[in-house]
C-alpha cells in the first residue's frame, strides 16, 4: 500500500496534510520557515488529539523530500501493521482518559 501525496506546490502554498493507512494515522504539518515539513505518526483509529505520538520525522520540502516522505510513510504504515506500538484495548484507555480530562473541571472550578 503506497502512500501518496499532494505535489511539491500544494505545501509551497503553505498547507499541511492529514492521511492514513491501516493503522497508522499522520499529519504532515505546514512547513516551517526553513524549508522543511515533518511527519507526525500515531496509531489510529483515533485522531491525534486523542492518539499517543508514536514518531515525527522532517523532511525538506523539495521534490526529493517529498518521494522520501511518501517512503518513509509507506514503510511506517507496513511496520505498524506488523507490529503495532499499543493494543486496541490500551489505545482505547488513551482515549478515554483524554477526553474524561476534557470534560472534568479543573480544580476550584
Amino acid at each position: 500500500m503506497a502512500i501518496h501525496l499532494p505535489t511539491l506546490g500544494y505545501f509551497k502554498n503553505g498547507n499541511g496534510w492529514l492521511g492514513s493507512a491501516g493503522l497508522l494515522r499522520f499529519q504532515i504539518e505546514k512547513p516551517d520557515e526553513a524549508g522543511n515539513v515533518t511527519a507526525v505518526l500515531w496509531q489510529g483509529p483515533f485522531s491525534r488529539p486523542y492518539a499517543q505520538e508514536i514518531g515525527r520525522e522532517t523532511f525538506p520540502l523539495d521534490e526529493a523530500g517529498l518521494a522520501a516522505l511518501a517512503d518513509f510513510l509507506t514503510a511506517k504504515a507496513g511496520e505498524l501493521e506488523t507490529d503495532p506500538p499499543f493494543t486496541p484495548a490500551e489505545t482505547t484507555a488513551y482515549y478515554q482518559a483524554k477526553k474524561q480530562a476534557e470534560l472534568t473541571p479543573p480544580p476550584g472550578e
